[in-house]
């Protein structure tokens, strides 16, 4: 049977509707994130073309990368089943550094910083997570048995990995504006994972 949507149409649909159901002023303009997404996919292939040119596209997700390093070690991603769904839970420590696609840094750490993440995939609705869904992206395996997370790498990332990932602002902070990143800004992010547990 031919597939009808596919889930990247579908997670911008379901975004979308979240966006506009918990608009409640009449003055504010209702987000349309498929036209973002859209936008900022020109500008990311025009930033990727200039900058990175062996950057890879992963086309379901619209994430562009490059797998800086693989990493040596064997950390196995399990979901785990909570009344709400099927959540990722593990606990790194990063180094990483996040900028604008102008060069602006944003954020970044000059030392490994742990985090406790609890995350579903990228293609369930409602999305939580207590990251963005870009580094959900990054950090997921491809899938995990016959269920696919949409992760850009087979196996997630391991103890030693190192990713740079450039993505639409749909996986960032869509149409917020937090701290110095303006509203509708598409993000590069290089993510090294110093462990994981």
């Amino acid at each position: 049977m031919k597939k009808l949507l596919s889930p990247l149409i579908l997670g911008i649909a379901a975004i979308a509707f979240f966006f506009a159901s918990c608009n409640k002023s009449d003055d504010t303009p209702v987000y349309d994130a498929a036209a973002q997404f859209k936008t900022d996919s020109v500008t990311l292939k025009n930033y990727v073309s200039q900058n990175y040119p062996d950057a890879q596209y992963n086309s379901e997700i619209g994430i562009w990368y490059e797998i800086l390093s693989e990493g040596t070690a064997n950390y196995t991603y399990k979901l785990t089943d909570t009344l709400d769904g099927k959540y990722l839970k593990f606990k790194p420590s990063v180094k990483y550094v996040g900028k604008l696609l102008n060069g602006t840094i944003f954020d970044q750490t000059d030392t490994a910083k742990e985090f406790e993440i609890l995350t579903n995939t990228g293609y369930q609705y409602p999305f939580y997570s207590t990251i963005i869904p870009a580094w959900t992206f990054a950090f997921a395996p491809e899938k995990i048995g016959d269920m696919k997370l949409g992760g850009l790498t087979e196996k997630g990332l391991q103890k030693g990995s190192k990713i740079h990932i450039m993505v639409p602002s749909l996986y960032g902070y869509q149409n917020q504006a937090v701290g110095t990143i303006p509203a509708n800004s598409p993000l590069d992010f290089v993510i090294e994972v110093t462990d994981i547990k």
